[in-house]
Order: structure tokens, then sequence, then C-alpha cells
């Protein structure tokens, strides 16, 4: 559908929920994905439009800002969100959403090394599942007071083989099983 297209039948209102739902998708162009964020009120579609990575820069840091959490948490899930919006976002009082900052490959270290100290064991474990975390926190992390945590460090295959190693004996079954199956994989 072409952006003349998309302006008429959305205009007219010819356009059913499901097929804004499907225009909202990865290859939706930019001007389309503007209007469905600023005309739509819908929050689910808006939501959609800010974790498409060919949503603009410009609409991103207006959805950032939503009072809608889960628009804000689908911002945080755009891989191509810039630096800036997910540093605004990692500080934001929902922890849903600094778990998908923290899961976000664009994620700064400095925002990841601040995250794995997060009161929420979710987001720490989700510092921990993300490749560009620092060694330095991922073995912090390895001695976190949360199993979950610890899992996440020993399935990492950043994590050092001396930390691994290390979690093969810890406390928690299957924080041990999963570092003993990440050892045998990286034989």
């Amino acid at each position: 559908m072409t952006v003349k297209e998309f302006k008429f039948q959305y205009a007219l209102g010819t356009l059913s929920y499901d097929d804004l739902l499907k225009i909202a998708n990865t290859s939706t162009s930019k001007e389309i994905l503007t209007i469905l964020s600023s005309h739509n009120k819908d929050w689910y579609i808006k939501y959609r439009v800010a974790k498409n990575p060919n949503t603009p820069k410009k609409i991103l840091t207006k959805l950032s800002e939503n009072k809608d959490w889960y628009i804000r948490k689908g911002v945080a899930e755009n891989s191509r969100t810039p630096k800036k919006i997910l540093t605004k976002l990692s500080k934001d009082k929902e922890w849903y959403i600094r778990t998908e900052v923290a899961l976000n490959p664009n994620a700064p270290v400095n925002i990841l090394t601040k995250l794995s100290k997060d009161k929420i064991s979710d987001v720490r474990k989700s510092v921990a599942n993300n490749h560009n975390t620092p060694i330095k926190v991922l073995i912090t992390l390895s001695k976190d007071e949360d199993e979950f945590v610890r899992y996440s460090v020993a399935t990492s295959s950043n994590t050092p083989t001396k930390i691994v190693i290390k979690l093969s004996k810890d406390r928690n079954y299957f924080v041990r099983d999963r570092a003993k199956k990440n050892l045998k994989e990286s034989k």
C-alpha cells in the first residue's frame, strides 16, 4: 500500500483494526508509521509502531514520553532506539521498561552496569542476558542472591570459564546444571 492510498483509506476510516496492526509491521514506511503514531489512539498499535525498526528517531523520542508504560516498553525493545533514549528509559519507574533496556543490543555499557544493580532481579537477569554486558559485571552478577540471575550468567557465552566453573558448584541445582552444560558446549 502506498502512502497516498494509506492516507486516503485512513482518513475514510475503511481500515480495520487488523489492517492497522498489519500495516505497523517492519516493512512499513517511516511516513505511515509517523501517521499511525500521532493519529491513532490505540495503545497496542502505538506499541507496534514503537518497536518497529523503521520508526523515525523523532517519533521514538515522542513515544518514549508516553504515559502508557507498554508504549514506552515498545521503544525500549526497538533495536534502533538511540542510546540517549535508552539512557532515559533506564530510569523509568516501571521495571518492565528497565528490563527491555537491559536486553536491548544498543544499550550503552554504562547503563548495563547501572542496571546490574537494580533492585528488581528480572532487570539484573536481563543485564546478564545482554551480549554487550562487560565481563566485570557478569562476574559480579555471578554472585547475585537470585538464582535466575546466576542462571543467566551461567548461560552467557561471554562469562569467563573460571566463573562458569564456580557456578557449576552453585547451591542451586539448575544453576549448576546450566553451568555444566555451558562448559560442555564451550569445548
